[in-house]
């Protein structure tokens, strides 16, 4: 939609008229791509009926060896913990009596709002904040931190926040959300932005301030299963909780709430539970992406994270500019990596570019069991590619 309606000519595509977006046409498309996945999911489950009773019911711990779900009592040598995570709503007054979407019904509108405001500036917020501005609502972005993509390397998270506000984005970081009212048939957010009240209106609100482990109403205090305070359940390194013979993985662990990060889990407390194989996680090289345009993605440590472990470290820096991104029309972004100084072992890869998602993953396989940067700077990359960009950051890291 971005390219057509506003870059077209750019590739010498003339467009005769408007270019005119139809939000239920792509709506129904994605409906029927998730509606695959889901189906793949439990066809492969009834093939192992006799093996896997699945019971489709809520389930609630009576104690460390029963679950009730329905009306089965299930007993139980081992179990495993998946329920995953919702979006967190922030206590403010007014949010809830005006009312908002969360990233599942903005997922699923099939009439595009005039106005969007989008209180949170992680991933979820910048990925919707992006794509309902370029489907062509006026969108505000109202992140609570300094920062964009808190914990991601800062001088990349500037950098886009400043693409973002030039494709149209109104955005502000440092902005504390006070007081949701309605007001004339709007909604009107009220946010203390860099020691003053500022005021935004919008048709509609879009909340995407962090996500909560779904823990509530599964007994855990029952089976004596410890949680954070914010409702995390607490895991060592082979996934089992306090008490050994139950396990959690993803998002309902807290930390990275990844779909790659529970699968990565999946098999590790599958095997710990079934065979006590004593497999470990191993979090150092779990990549991370924002899909935004450029993307953001990275792997390992940021700059201050990396001083604040007591590192000795060198960093390279590059542009994201080649003869791909030339071709692509988009040299936006830039590549950092970190190394430790005697060593150049890659403590951390940084990049936002086009593809980044994609890109990343030399980086990961690199830093494999602990890998040195002239696994990427020694190697040979195809011209004209986007993967030329990784090859210039580690060389510009030597």
């Amino acid at each position: 939609m971005h390219l057509a309606a506003r870059r077209a000519a750019e590739f010498g595509v003339e467009i005769a008229g408007s270019v005119q977006f139809n939000l239920p046409v792509a709506m129904a498309r994605k409906d029927r791509i998730v509606k695959g996945i889901i189906s793949g999911i439990y066809d492969a489950l009834d093939k192992r009926k006799d093996s896997i009773r699945f019971l489709r019911s809520p389930a609630t711990f009576v104690n460390a060896h029963e679950v009730e779900t329905g009306d089965d009592r299930v007993i139980f040598n081992k179990a495993i913990i998946a329920t995953g995570a919702r979006a967190g709503i922030p206590p403010v007054p007014g949010l809830e009596e005006v009312g908002f979407i969360t990233n599942r019904e903005a997922l699923a509108l099939t009439r595009m709002p005039e106005s969007l405001i989008v209180i949170g500036g992680g991933y979820v917020g910048i990925e919707l904040a992006q794509m309902y501005s370029r489907f062509g609502s006026h969108v505000v972005l109202l992140g609570r931190n300094r920062q964009l993509t808190p914990g991601e390397e800062p001088d990349l998270a500037r950098r886009l926040a400043a693409y973002l506000k030039k494709e149209g984005l109104e955005v502000h970081t440092s902005a504390t959300v006070t007081q949701v009212e309605q007001r004339d048939g709007l909604k009107v957010v009220t946010a203390h932005i860099k020691g003053a009240s500022q005021q935004f209106s919008a048709e509609q609100i879009l909340v995407a301030a962090g996500r909560v482990p779904n823990t509530t109403g599964l007994g855990l205090e029952n089976a004596g299963v410890e949680v954070t305070k914010r409702g995390a359940i607490v895991v060592d390194a082979q996934l089992r909780t306090s008490m050994p013979h139950i396990f959690a993985i993803g998002d309902v662990c807290g930390g990275y709430m990844f779909t790659h990060r529970a699968t990565y889990d999946g098999p590790i407390a599958a095997l710990n539970a079934v065979k006590d194989s004593g497999r470990e996680t191993d979090y150092r090289v779990l990549p991370r992406a924002v899909f935004s345009v450029p993307t953001l993605a990275a792997v390992g440590l940021t700059e201050s994270e990396a001083l604040a472990r007591g590192h000795q470290i060198r960093v390279g820096k590059a542009q994201a500019v080649g003869g791909r991104s030339n071709a692509l029309g988009d040299t936006r972004g830039m590549l950092k990596v970190i190394l430790e100084e005697d060593t150049n072992v890659i403590l951390g890869f940084h990049i936002l570019a086009p593809h980044a998602d994609d890109l990343i993953h030399e980086a990961v396989v690199a830093m494999h069991d602990h890998g040195t940067i002239e696994r990427i700077s020694k190697s040979i990359h195809v011209h004209p590619t986007l993967s030329e960009l990784v090859k210039s950051v580690a060389k510009a890291a030597r």
